[in-house]
């Protein structure tokens, strides 16, 4: 048996939990029914537990029969063995468990967050942190993102405190001294999107964004720090509705800053969690920087509503998909919401990081196979982030923004609810694009490093395109990285200067070199108009003089570009430093702060 993807010869439809946690004991105890489809006779059970106890477990259907089973928990494995007194057949099935668990101090699963109240006082609440593998620390269940299915939660509480979960409340009652909040049934979705929060909380208002309800949650006495992320959270929500083409699909969206939290923040669907710093902010006192890191987290994490909560990866390779496409959104909509930001051009600042680390040969494809959930931690990087969000902006500008959203609602009109793998995106790309969208982004993708493209002019005056790869170190690559043969397609958005005026063509670099008809007696050129290429841009001497004369006409990003770009070529030895030295020479009058952050 695989020791990292379960056997599908039991499939969950739909889990009803109740969960009981103590913040003064600092445990909890949970009951559950998961609806099973079994594929085949079986005589057990392999479902995703750990740090649980069970205490009692049975299958049964709606012919009456009932089956005793007896639980063996594998902690190596993080699984539990359900060993059924007698054969469950083909069919539709109930599994009844009862369990117990610890609210442990790791930050993962379901943990305890421990913070001060404005007298100085510890207070204790209970948050959850799933993704990726420890929903299976709060509840038996089939932990990957392939099994999806609807979740309904009731939470016993004490009645002093708040619950909220992924779904509005539809009950609350008082039984034996417990408050017992029951909420709506979830979307189909992924046992890691889960979330369940406990604790003295309040909310701000909630701003409607069509049907839905957003409000902001946090611990008592920091509600005046909201109205910033209320903001931000009800625009790019409406501003994701409107570019995907679909209404949000739950029935409220909570922002629920966490005093105690690991990541920046987690996507759970309609319940996200944050880091306190990544949400609450003090208009009034907080620099543009402060400000510019909420909005971005917001925007991200409302992304994943659609991109990675409605439609999934079916396994943990594609969590790049999941991070790149929300940082490429993130992007679209906090740039619609404060134009004057311009936050495209700071995020090609940021990008400089991806290119740096892109260009070592220790580096890594964006995408590469995943055994172990574990292995897939790594891919919680710049290449990820910033190296993946900038190939799919190199890739839309290429296609057209347009064509390109038009892609991504066919895609998630195709598989919402379900899931899915980076060759459907780029299937659902390549029908709005009317093009092979794979031949060209697979390269970027599947493989490590990118280009450094040359521009030169041959004897005739032609423009003289070339490509190699881009590394720091003059030695050959070790065998594992060694460049293949085939060069990438390097999506060129082309600017030339002649005379007065300036013309811009989209150019598909396939070959390791190739000569333009365009561009031919031309003033100067850009190769990387708009700057949004992931590659690196290397100027003949003549061609590098032309545009030095004309830094005036070129945009802040392409300005950098320019430094960055030969900053890096002089450390590979591909300029000589005295030419990198005339170059910023030519900036003294440059009065802008991304060109400076060079």
């Amino acid at each position: 048996m695989d020791p990292y993807r379960l056997p599908r010869t039991a499939v969950p439809s739909r889990y009803d939990i109740r969960l009981e946690p103590d913040l003064t004991t600092l445990t909890f105890r949970g009951q559950q029914t998961v609806a099973l489809e079994v594929t085949e006779s079986i005589s057990e059970l392999v479902l995703n537990a750990i740090e649980l106890a069970i205490d009692s477990a049975s299958l049964e259907n709606d012919r009456g029969e009932t089956i005793r089973a007896t639980a063996t928990m594998e902690e190596a494995t993080e699984r539990c063995r359900l060993a059924l007194a007698s054969p469950a057949a083909r069919g539709r099935w109930r599994l009844r468990l009862a369990f117990r668990g610890t609210l442990n101090d790791k930050l993962r699963g379901f943990y305890r967050s421990v913070y001060k109240d404005p007298s100085g006082v510890s207070r204790t609440m209970a948050a959850t942190q799933f993704e990726a593998t420890d929903a299976r620390r709060a509840f038996p269940c089939w932990d990957e993102p392939s099994f999806k299915a609807v979740f309904a939660v009731t939470l016993a509480i004490d009645p002093a405190l708040t619950a909220v979960s992924n779904t509005s409340i539809v009950a609350e009652t008082l039984e034996n001294g417990r408050k017992v909040v029951k909420f709506a049934d979830s979307i189909v979705m992924s046992t890691y999107l889960v979330a369940f929060v406990v604790g003295e909380l309040e909310h701000t208002e909630p701003t409607h964004v069509g049907r839905a309800p957003l409000s902001v949650w946090c611990v008592p006495g920091k509600k005046r720090l909201a109205k910033f992320g209320q903001e931000i959270g009800a625009a790019s929500l409406a501003f994701f509705e409107d570019y995907y083409g679909l209404p949000y699909a739950g029935d409220k969206l909570d922002l629920l800053a966490i005093p105690d939290f690991a990541a920046g923040a987690m996507e759970n669907f309609g319940a996200i969690t944050f880091r306190e710093t990544a949400l609450l902010v003090d208009e009034t006192a907080a620099s543009h920087a402060e400000l510019e890191r909420v909005a971005d987290v917001v925007a991200h994490e409302n992304a994943h509503m659609w991109f990675g909560d409605l439609v999934t990866m079916t396994w943990w390779n594609g969590i790049w998909l999941n991070e790149a496409f929300a940082t490429f959104m993130e992007m679209l909509a906090v740039d619609a919401w404060k134009p004057e930001w311009q936050r495209w051009s700071t995020f090609g600042v940021s990008r400089a990081a991806a290119l740096s680390l892109d260009g070592l040969h220790s580096t890594r494809p964006i995408e590469f196979p995943v055994t172990s959930p574990r292995d897939a931690d790594a891919m919680f990087d710049v290449l990820t982030y910033e190296k993946g969000a900038s190939v799919l902006r190199m890739l839309e500008q290429y296609l057209d923004a347009v064509v390109f959203r038009e892609g991504v609602r066919e895609y998630l009109r195709a598989h919402k609810f379900a899931n899915a793998d980076t060759g459907d995106l780029w299937a659902a790309l390549g029908r709005s694009a009317q093009q092979p969208i794979p031949s060209v982004m697979d390269g970027w993708i599947f493989r490590p490093g990118y280009p450094v493209v040359t521009v030169s002019r041959d004897a005739g005056g032609h423009l003289v395109l070339a490509q190699q790869r881009f590394n720091y170190l003059r030695e050959p690559l070790p065998p594992a990285h060694a460049e293949p043969e085939q060069p990438w397609q390097v999506p060129i958005q082309l600017r030339v200067y002649a005379g007065n005026e300036a013309t811009e063509e989209r150019v598909l670099l396939t070959d390791r070199e190739t000569r333009l008809r365009a561009g031919a007696g031309a003033a100067a050129v850009v190769a990387n108009a708009g700057g949004h290429g992931f590659y690196r841009v290397r100027y003949a001497p003549d061609l590098l003089d032309a545009l030095l004369q004309r830094l005036g006409r070129l945009a802040p990003i392409e300005r950098f570009n320019l430094v960055n770009d030969a900053w890096a070529l002089a450390v590979a030895g591909l300029m000589p430093l005295t030419a990198y030295l005339d170059l910023t020479a030519r900036f003294r009058e440059d009065r802008d702060r991304n060109v400076w952050s060079v």
